[in-house]
């Protein structure tokens, strides 16, 4: 019975990365696969493993922490009358929560990791090539069907921006991994799909924060000499891509003269006028919150009390803390910094890794932790899956594992 525990332990973590790209449905179909194969793993092992991953004390922790963003959100949603709200709120974030004690579980499990990363460098590199015909054809799935969209990939998610921050928290292992391991196949595909995910999502925060990474990442881990001809290298892209005419440079010169073919506020940056709608709503309710599913109709008012009654986006806050905040009070959005400070502690302490795997899992949770400041990325299910799936893969890694 023993022979079948490495083939259990493989088809765990292989099932989760085969459904990270797939969307919601995808992904809720792929934890369920996922637990279906930890559940009869844990039965082979007699739930050894299990029984001491949870008494690992990272899991009373994690679990603590997450309950300080989700339940004020959630008896928010319920005092507000919302019980399908509350129920679907509360559902998509109970099915994400358990990957921490699955990874723990499996730690020092016989899985095949050779196996593991081959299998992510090509579900990675799929995903680029769909990312690259998307921005080259401009086109989309929805409702199951192929339909012509503006050049800008989403992969299979339902929205741009969901793929720039899904990529955005594979960024920093993908390209510590090329620098460590510049001359292997898979280093290669990995980094370089990742660039084209995040190039082709046209998100300029997130490429912003790549190459931010991406130059903290060489000064630590590259030589005098090879950081020189980094260094040259760079300038050389650099240069060429603001001389260059093209989508990319041009956005960037649109988002920072605040032009955009879609600007309706009097601020330089409509996410000024999301901020501010936000910081009345959370005024209103700084202990309580409003709870999950804020609509536009519930948004109107605080529009209205700043004087944008009229425009079109009422948008949520495109802030992942002020956004908890005003879902949940002040309470959730320092439960999710916390989360997001831990993980980041924890990872800073785990030495006893090779140095560009401790760098990228350190600027891991910083990076996220940035982009967030400018959209509800966590918010989104198929991002809280990445980051959730990647925090577990943290640990996996710090727990006893390499890659």
């Amino acid at each position: 019975m023993n022979n079948v525990q490495p083939l259990l332990s493989t088809i765990v973590p292989a099932v989760l990365i085969l459904a990270a790209p797939l969307g919601v449905a995808g992904q809720n179909i792929g934890i369920g696969f996922a637990t279906l194969a930890f559940v009869i793993f844990c039965f082979n092992d007699r739930a050894r493993s299990l029984k001491s991953a949870l008494k690992n004390p990272l899991v009373l922790r994690y679990l603590i922490l997450w309950m300080l963003v989700i339940l004020p959100i959630f008896v928010a949603t319920i005092a507000r009358g919302d019980f399908k709200e509350a129920a679907r709120f509360i559902l998509g974030y109970s099915l994400v929560l358990p990957l921490l004690v699955i990874s723990l579980t499996l730690s020092h499990a016989p899985l095949n990791k050779s196996f593991i990363i081959k299998f992510s460098s090509i579900i990675l590199s799929i995903v680029a090539v769909v990312a690259l015909s998307q921005i080259l054809i401009g086109w989309q799935i929805t409702e199951s069907q192929v339909t012509s969209q503006i050049r800008r990939a989403q992969g299979f998610y339902s929205h741009p921006l969901t793929l720039a921050y899904s990529a955005l928290l594979i960024m920093p292992l993908t390209v510590a991994r090329l620098i460590a391991k510049p001359k292997e196949l898979i280093s290669q595909a990995l980094a370089v799909s990742i660039i084209i995910i995040v190039i082709a999502s046209q998100s300029v925060t997130v490429i912003a924060l790549t190459i931010l990474t991406s130059a903290i990442l060489c000064l630590r881990l590259l030589k005098p000499a090879q950081l020189g001809i980094v260094a040259i290298l760079a300038a050389i892209v650099g240069t060429s891509a603001v001389t260059i005419p093209n989508p990319i440079a041009n956005k960037f010169q649109t988002v920072m003269h605040g032009q955009r073919g879609d600007h309706e506020t009097p601020y330089m940056d409509d996410r000024m006028a999301f901020w501010h709608a936000h910081w009345e709503m959370l005024k209103d309710a700084p202990v309580t919150g409003h709870g999950s599913g804020i609509s536009r109709e519930m948004r109107k008012p605080y529009y209205e009390k700043i004087g944008l009654g009229e425009i079109k986006r009422m948008y949520e806050a495109h802030n992942m803390y002020l956004q908890y905040a005003v879902e949940g009070g002040v309470l959730s959005a320092i439960g999710f910094f916390a989360f997001l400070i831990w993980w980041f502690l924890k990872m800073r302490s785990s030495t006893a890794i090779e140095p560009w795997l401790h760098w990228a899992l350190v600027l891991t949770p910083l990076t996220f932790a940035l982009g967030g400041l400018t959209q509800n990325a966590i918010q989104d299910s198929e991002v809280r899956y990445m980051c959730l799936l990647i925090c577990a893969l943290s640990f996996f890694k710090t727990a006893g594992n390499e890659i």
